[in-house]
């Protein structure tokens, strides 16, 4: 099973420390940049909507800029906009952290909520029943993205990874993984 790219390069250590000694590192998935893409449109489209509900509702604002309060307002939509900008890069590194490890044993989910809030899922792959690759709508057609679910055994929770980059390539290389680790280890296959 000789995936498209080797296993990309882990830039942060706790990745490494999620895996089992021993266990083999195949593929990294990272979310599809379209994600981030979308915050950053409704960003825009956010500033340009109050930049033209300023100049509807009070255009004399802009026409005097020399004005002290109108230097106050400039000075307060300065501020906001750095303010967005910080938030869209703290978005940005958020997302990036969001992946999934494709290990020889197992896979290793790692979802970032917020900066603060991280929730770690590992799953066996004795305990995985089924993968499932959905790209629906125009825009995952185009660009070649989707929602890649791995269905677990019994009460587990399914590993749900949206925005995943060609989700049927990486649905083939879990199945594949999953099927050596069963015949390695003598598991019997309940597909």
């Amino acid at each position: 099973m000789p995936p498209n790219k080797p296993a990309d390069r882990l830039t942060f250590s706790t990745s490494e420390d999620l895996m089992e000694p021993g266990e083999k590192l195949l593929m990294v998935v990272r979310r599809h940049i379209i994600g981030m893409v979308l915050v950053y449109l409704e960003a825009f489209i956010g500033v340009v909507a109050i930049i033209a509900l300023f100049a509807t509702v009070a255009p004399q604002t802009f026409e005097d800029l020399s004005k002290q309060g109108n230097r106050w307002l400039i000075a307060g939509i300065v501020f906001g906009l750095a303010v967005l900008v910080f938030f869209l890069f703290v978005a940005t590194y958020v997302y990036r952290l969001n992946r999934l490890l494709i290990t020889d044993r197992s896979l290793v989910q790692i979802t970032y909520k917020t900066l603060f809030i991280r929730q770690i899922a590992r799953l066996n792959f004795e305990n995985v029943e089924d993968v499932n690759a959905e790209e629906r709508g125009i825009l995952p057609t185009i660009f070649n993205y989707g929602t890649l679910t791995v269905q677990t055994a019994g009460t587990l929770e399914n590993f749900i990874f949206k925005y995943c980059p060609n989700p049927s390539h990486y649905a083939d290389i879990i199945v594949e993984a999953r099927r050596e680790y069963l015949q390695k280890f003598k598991v019997p296959l309940h597909e």
